[in-house]
């Protein structure tokens, strides 16, 4: 599927035993989990776990934060230097804090004991005992498997699909992924710097869905726009307007229920 000379370019300063492990089970992992069939699901995925893991290379959560910093990434839960100073470099402490009693986290430990891991952060005791499953690891007893190299490639196929992310790729919706994978939009834009990435250095022969560039998108909303199908700003970024847009010109010109594909650049002329 990947060589490993596209995944040295794609993710350079990821150690050699990433590298060779996820060359050597990738394609198998990927048929298993249909990335290997659809131009978005697999350049959406790779992209995703560039932004998550830096290129292969951050395989845990660093929670040893300064104060600065943990006012900065929970706001809400460090609104003052007094509040931060009680967790600032106390990454057990903090991990049992922001995690502790949700995401299926029962035990006082557990925050810190099932901290993200791996290419795309795998956080909290359900998506353990469930991503665990579909791989048939063990992560609920040996969470620590997640981030080694003959592990991480099958947990996040796993994760990707107990979340069932192809959808979300079919549709072309790189935010609504985001939103699924982060919670949030943290990192957007460096997710949509990773996906041009993707897209200059894994071709696709095959037809299918088109890959999304940001200058399509761009494209595709200003015709949107032009049309008064669109109210939002030209920005690359395929969110919930564009994506609305998209379904009401798909109604117009009766097309079938979909996202952005070729069909809709043929009506639009791109």
């Amino acid at each position: 599927m990947l060589s490993p000379t596209q995944l040295r370019t794609l993710y350079p300063q990821a150690e050699p035993a990433h590298l060779e492990a996820f060359a050597e089970h990738g394609a198998a992992l990927f048929r298993r989990t249909g990335l290997d069939t659809l131009r978005q699901r697999c350049h959406f995925f790779l992209a995703q776990l560039g932004h998550e893991s830096n290129g292969l290379q951050v395989k845990e959560e660093n929670l040893n934060y300064s104060v600065h910093r943990l006012m900065q990434v929970w706001p809400e839960r460090f609104p003052t230097v007094e509040s931060a100073e009680l967790y600032a470099f106390q990454p057990e402490k903090l991990g049992n804090f922001v995690y502790g009693g949700r995401m299926g986290n029962q035990q006082p430990e557990d925050g810190y004991r099932y901290r993200g891991r791996g290419y795309i952060q795998l956080t909290g005791r359900e998506a353990y005992v469930q991503v665990g499953r579909r791989c048939g690891l063990p992560l609920e007893t040996q969470p620590d498997l997640v981030a080694l190299p003959e592990h991480a490639l099958a947990v996040t196929c796993a994760f990707w699909d107990w979340k069932k992310l192809n959808a979300l790729c079919d549709q072309g919706d790189f935010v609504g992924l985001t939103k699924r994978i982060n919670g949030g939009l943290i990192g957007l834009q460096d997710r949509y710097g990773w996906l041009e990435k993707v897209q200059r250095h894994v071709p696709w022969q095959d037809p299918g869905p088109i890959s999304l560039a940001i200058e399509d998108i761009k494209a595709v909303q200003q015709e949107l726009k032009n049309r008064g199908l669109y109210g939002g700003s030209i920005d690359g970024i395929l969110g919930p307007l564009s994506l609305r847009g998209v379904a009401i010109l798909r109604a117009e010109e009766k097309l079938p229920p979909g996202g952005l594909d070729r069909s809709v650049l043929d009506v639009l002329g791109l």
